[in-house]
């Protein structure tokens, strides 16, 4: 006779989920979606912040779409999939990082990975002068002094989605300040 398959659940463990999305089934797809999209979607906004957290949802969801094959069922498929998903947001948050400034990154990290002498200080000093005192010592310890976000936010008191949205901000000023000295060359 088989199975009664549940229309809206038709695979009623883990790795009946996982098995039929190593097959491709459709419907398995829907059902990851509507019993794990909301835990994924809420890893990519913790770990991407203030990124486009639809575009890596559906990275993520695509990964653990094709790699469901992988999945060796050691430990829960809860935990893989969210693995999957905070992999793909940190992947993310890098490439964002690579490309925020247009280029002005390599030259911060260019500054920051040595020590700076008299003619680096002052052009680093007048670049970092337009900026509010609180993002200058975001971005300095960011990038200088290997603060992370969760430390800058305990520091202050607020959130770490705030902290990393007064860098962003910060990295666009300074950014469009690179651009407007590097077009008065």
């Amino acid at each position: 006779m088989g199975r009664e398959v549940n229309a809206m659940q038709p695979y009623h463990t883990e790795q009946e989920l996982a098995a039929a999305l190593a097959r491709r089934e459709e419907a398995a797809a829907e059902q990851l979606v509507r019993e794990y999209g909301g835990l994924l979607n809420a890893v990519v906004r913790r770990h991407a912040p203030g990124l486009d957290a639809d575009d890596i949802l559906a990275d993520a969801l695509l990964a653990i779409w094709q790699n469901a094959g992988r999945f060796d069922g050691r430990r829960s498929f809860r935990a893989w999939a969210a693995a999957v998903a905070r992999y793909r947001a940190i992947d993310a948050v890098r490439r964002a990082a690579r490309t925020c400034l247009a280029g002005g990154t390599q030259e911060l990290e260019r500054i920051a990975g040595h020590t700076p002498d008299e003619y680096f200080a002052l052009e680093l000093e007048d670049m970092f002068r337009g900026l509010p005192d609180e993002d200058r010592a975001l971005l300095l310890g960011r990038y200088f002094y290997g603060s992370t976000p969760v430390q800058q936010a305990a520091a202050r008191g607020i959130s770490v989605g705030a902290v990393n949205t007064r860098v962003a901000r910060a990295r666009q000023r300074l950014a469009r300040r690179l651009r407007e000295r590097s077009e008065g060359e």
